[in-house]
């Protein structure tokens, strides 16, 4: 009366073995059940611990006979994975085959396993770090548009023409295919030239007009655009201007900055401002870097992939795609263009998966850890962007196991790539933030 299994499908990334459970293993394993708590067992027409073991059997069998069962098929799966050496990417998939009483229960389990990983050769890492220089220029213009939310907008005479960094106070109605879109209209609007606050070159084709001109602006909207029913379309504006205003600055003393800043005086605004700066641009420093560690990652170690975790990580990616099909049932022209869609989410799926195992097994080989005082100070890092919703939020991590999995799992991530970051085969280099703004804009758009 032993459980039999049998290899039936065997790959290197992929195993399958069918299980055969006796029913006679199944009976025997209900009735001891059954034995252990039959001294406490009550039912009515019956006293206490008197009830015969057949009528038990009877009336709750079935019930007894899926727990037992359930106990069998989990004590064969731990076997098979440990007789077989196997290391699990996913929980095995089982699928019952029969499951009746007075049969054997046979059934199929199904194992994705983990892929055996290349040796990680950091002096083959060419990944280069950039590190921004603040220059003086940029702090001046940083300083600039800080103090432009306390300048005095003064309103010019009719003959004088709008130049970038002025605002126009102005009425625009909009139109795509010579029809008015929903918030394409406002009057008395103010935008400042320059500022790109409105799409494409909307701003610079009214640079050089004067309060009382009529114009029309042409635009088009990007194809990334957040409203997909504009994407990518060309619309016209006819623009009214009311107003040309020019800005007067505020007189910046020690006065001004510690009533506007509570700081003493102009350099430790500007050490504030620079420091503001300075953390700024280190995301988007270590964002790149990161962008291209993982591209590099991604060619590098191209070894296969289990089939089935990358099918759970592209319906992960895909199910925003289908809630945004809910509202926006047109979003791609045809079957073609969303399967081509789903492609890139796969592309995007296998390369978050790789490099994700890379990092997992630096992280294995160097010792690096996840203490409890990691995930501590991650979970604090995310109450901080939920004000007034803390318990909700420590509720949320102390009831899902997975969830903390998931912060851990992006901690050990950081913390690999904090590893190879200070490898001393990783080149750095000093750029302006003009250029670092340019690679970052570029990578983003390839992503």
């Amino acid at each position: 009366m032993e459980v039999q299994i049998k290899n039936t499908y065997d790959k290197k990334l992929k195993k399958e073995f069918q299980v055969t459970v006796p029913y006679q293993l199944i009976d025997a394993k209900v009735s001891d059940y059954i034995e252990k708590v039959r001294g406490n067992f009550s039912l009515k027409g019956f006293r206490k611990g008197q009830v015969p073991l057949e009528v038990i059997k009877e009336k709750y069998g079935q019930s007894i006979m899926a727990d037992e069962s359930d106990k069998i098929i989990n004590d064969t799966i731990k076997k098979i994975v440990t007789d077989n050496n196997i290391k699990l990417v996913l929980s095995p998939k089982i699928d019952i085959k029969n499951f009746k009483e007075g049969q054997d229960v046979e059934l199929t389990a199904t194992m994705e396993l983990y892929p055996q990983l290349p040796e990680i050769e950091f002096n083959k890492v060419k990944v280069t770090k950039r590190d921004a220089e603040i220059s003086a220029a940029d702090l001046d213009e940083s300083l600039k548009k800080l103090l432009k939310f306390y300048c005095k907008w003064n309103a010019k005479d009719a003959s004088y023409k709008a130049k970038l960094g002025d605002s126009v106070n102005i009425d625009y109605v909009g139109k795509i295919d010579k029809k008015e879109f929903e918030g394409g209209a406002a009057k008395g609007y103010q935008l400042e030239l320059g500022s790109k606050s409105f799409i494409d070159d909307f701003e610079e084709q009214l640079v050089g007009k004067k309060a009382g001109d009529e114009t029309r602006v042409k635009v088009k909207f990007p194809k990334e655009y957040h409203n997909e029913e504009f994407a990518g379309k060309a619309a016209e504006f006819d623009v009214k201007i009311n107003e040309v205003l020019t800005a007067e600055m505020p007189e910046v003393n020690d006065e001004f900055i510690k009533n506007n800043f509570g700081l003493e005086n102009k350099a430790k605004l500007e050490e504030a401002v620079k420091k503001q700066i300075d953390d700024n641009y280190k995301g988007i420093e270590r964002n790149l870097f990161k962008k291209e560690l993982f591209d590099f990652l991604n060619k590098k170690y191209d070894f296969e992939l289990p089939a089935g975790l990358v099918e759970e990580q592209v319906n992960n990616l895909w199910a925003e795609t289908e809630e945004e099909l809910k509202t926006n049932p047109n979003k791609f022209k045809n079957d073609k263009e969303k399967e081509k869609a789903k492609d890139k989410k796969r592309e995007i799926a296998q390369r978050m998966i790789r490099c994700g195992m890379v990092l997992s097994e630096v992280a294995l080989k160097n010792k690096i850890e996840v203490t409890n005082d990691d995930i501590n100070q991650e979970i604090g890092k995310i109450l901080a962007r939920f004000p007034n919703q803390e318990k909700a939020v420590l509720e949320y991590y102390q009831k899902n196991a997975s969830a903390v999995q998931q912060l851990r799992g992006s901690i050990i991530e950081e913390k690999a790539v904090d590893f190879i970051l200070n490898q001393p085969g990783i080149e750095r280099k000093k750029i302006s933030l003009k250029e670092l703004d340019k690679l970052w804009q570029k990578a983003s758009e390839v992503e």
